[in-house]
């Protein structure tokens, strides 16, 4: 249970900076936008009558014109106040939740060392009492007192064995239950990915409100979306256009790429 607990917080880990990551990175992108928005346009200058520079504007024009450039600032704060919140606390209390765990592993492997130890010296004694036994029929005397210094000694350290056999146990079943609930939680991890996702989605989506772009005509023309630049198109200036065009590409049936004169293959055509 804990080496699978322990992969997925190595996974945890990652998508914890990767949030922190996409923090930074909203905030230093909404910040350069509205500093773009709020920089002036290159003019176009002429020559006055005196011979100087005379821009064709009276006064610069803003980059970002009517974009509400504030809305950008508090997009990206919102965004952030957001994912602490809602994402990446739950994430660090499921790290501390962790990390209390993998102390407590530290300490249970501790006590099964210590009990292991306690239970070869027990076993150590109990075989020092089966020889002792054993010659009491040539030494009684001397046996019988080395039997009781033996057994004493040895129900010392039973005593102590039981004792830390007691608190292994006991932790044993701590790290468990503590670890049957972290496991449950990690159920719930799916909704935060998700809900991180959701955030940085109205985030971008109030950073696109703020440039008021309803109230500009869209195109789709050659599958993009542009401005609708229906009342710029001159006819003519597309017709000189193709005729200064040399060569075309096209794909033959073998998937390569040939060029063939345009000219060319309009009079074979």
């Amino acid at each position: 249970m804990f080496k699978e607990a322990t992969v997925f917080a190595q996974h945890l880990r990652i998508v914890e900076k990767e949030l922190n990551q996409w923090q930074r990175d909203i905030e230093s992108s909404f910040g350069n936008i509205r500093n773009i928005m709020l920089s002036p346009l290159p003019r176009v200058y002429e020559e006055g009558h005196n011979g100087q520079a005379v821009p064709s504007e009276p006064e610069p024009t803003m980059v970002g014109g009517d974009v509400q450039v504030e809305r950008l600032t508090t997009a990206s704060a919102e965004t952030k106040k957001r994912l602490d919140v809602e994402v990446i606390q739950p994430i660090k209390q499921w790290m501390v939740a962790y990390r209390t765990i993998a102390e407590r592993m530290r300490r249970l492997e501790a006590l099964r060392l210590e009990l292991d130890s306690r239970r070869r010296t027990v076993a150590d004694l109990q075989g020092r009492c089966e020889r002792v036994r054993a010659n009491l029929g040539t030494t009684r005397a001397r046996g019988e007192v080395d039997m009781e210094i033996t057994l004493r000694k040895m129900q010392h350290k039973e005593d102590k064995m039981q004792r830390t056999a007691s608190q292994f146990q006991e932790m044993e079943q701590t790290v468990y239950n503590s670890l049957f609930t972290l496991i449950k939680d990690t159920s719930v991890l799916r909704d935060y990915a998700a809900a991180a996702l959701l955030i940085i989605n109205e985030c971008f989506s109030a950073g696109y409100a703020s440039f008021n772009m309803e109230q500009v005509q869209y195109s789709t023309t050659a599958g993009g979306v542009y401005p609708d630049m229906a009342n710029k198109y001159d006819p003519k200036q597309m017709d000189r256009f193709s005729q200064q065009e040399q060569a075309k590409v096209v794909v033959t049936h073998d998937g390569s790429d040939q060029f063939y004169d345009y000219h060319q293959h309009q009079q074979y055509a």
